[in-house]
């Protein structure tokens, strides 16, 4: 895996505007993305993932009042580009995989039309025959038998493990630069979602660009991706290889996921762990270590806002218990 970096978010910052006042839903979130390599952002509902995964596509909603930093792609700033400029990358160097496979795809057209429209920008002089050609063997790749004779159906002739297949054969046809899988598997039975992530795992192998899997699961991060970020109430508190954050998770809130992670292995009528309180007010965002008021290890200190501090190479955590 080369490790330098696709793309560079840097001091990012997004703000949305509500009846009860701007909510800091970003707040300094600074981020690498290497080439050829899967980061994993974890954490709780609320935490960013998903509001991180849309500004790099450029699609957060309208009431996003204000944007700052810098997401440099391919030498040039997104957030700096006009919408059409935007338009030309999504499709091309950018696709994603959305989150609920069951309202992602159009009703009323043909699996064959859906696959011919998403190629277009990617293979303008294709004709619909080869595109159709294309379509129908990406499908074969993701697992869909007689794909030929599935492009004339219709979107509801379709299971959720199976409609979230041609979604992934949707995003790889663009043939992107990175590919922005939005919890995928979470309208998923476990049965399903196992099927999902080892045919991530198999076409990881295959493909060429960056993945950026979103996910409230530390245990399918740990399965799946080479990196990974901990987000909480906007920030990332926690980040690196995944060998060394598993190994040695330094976050309080890192520590509180994994002990909120079900293992088969637990005894019947075990309690489930976890973590008390909820997340913070972003309207009205506390001083301080955002964590504190949850962290069981709080202390004096916590009052400041913690840097992140170095814990291995490549690895870093926002804590002043960080030596």
């Amino acid at each position: 895996m080369e490790t330098d970096g696709l793309v560079e978010i840097r001091n990012l910052n997004v703000d949305f505007g509500t009846d009860n006042g701007t909510v800091h839903a970003l707040r300094d979130v600074n981020l690498t993305i290497g080439r050829r390599s899967t980061i994993g952002l974890v954490g709780e509902s609320g935490s960013g993932k998903s509001t991180l995964a849309l500004a790099l596509l450029g699609l957060l909603p309208e009431n996003a009042e204000s944007v700052s930093g810098q997401i440099t792609f391919g030498g040039e700033d997104l957030l700096a580009l006009k919408p059409k400029e935007l338009q030309r990358l999504r499709g091309t160097r950018i696709a994603m995989i959305f989150q609920d496979p069951m309202t992602a795809l159009n009703p009323v057209f043909t699996l064959g039309t859906q696959l011919v429209d998403a190629q277009r920008s990617r293979h303008p002089r294709l004709g619909r025959r080869e595109l159709l050609a294309r379509a129908a063997r990406m499908l074969a790749r993701v697992g869909i038998s007689d794909p030929e004779a599935r492009l004339s159906a219709y979107p509801h002739q379709f299971s959720g493990g199976m409609r979230q297949r041609v979604m992934i054969a949707m995003a790889l046809l663009c043939e992107p630069d990175i590919l922005i899988a939005d919890e995928p598997t979470t309208a998923l039975d476990v049965t399903i979602e196992a099927q999902i992530v080892r045919l991530l795992k198999d076409l990881h192998a295959e493909f060429h660009g960056s993945i950026v899997f979103v996910s409230h699961s530390l245990g399918l991060i740990s399965e799946i991706c080479d990196e990974v970020a901990v987000m909480y109430a906007g920030k990332i508190v926690e980040s690196g290889p995944v060998k060394s954050l598993f190994s040695n998770p330094s976050h309080p809130y890192t520590l509180a996921l994994l002990a909120c992670e079900i293992d088969p292995a637990d005894e019947p009528g075990e309690r489930l762990v976890t973590i008390p309180g909820g997340l913070p007010d972003l309207v009205n965002v506390p001083a301080g270590c955002i964590f504190a008021d949850r962290c069981p290890s709080r202390f004096a200190k916590c009052a400041e806002e913690p840097p992140p501090r170095t814990v291995a190479s490549g690895h870093s955590a926002a804590c002043w218990l960080v030596p």
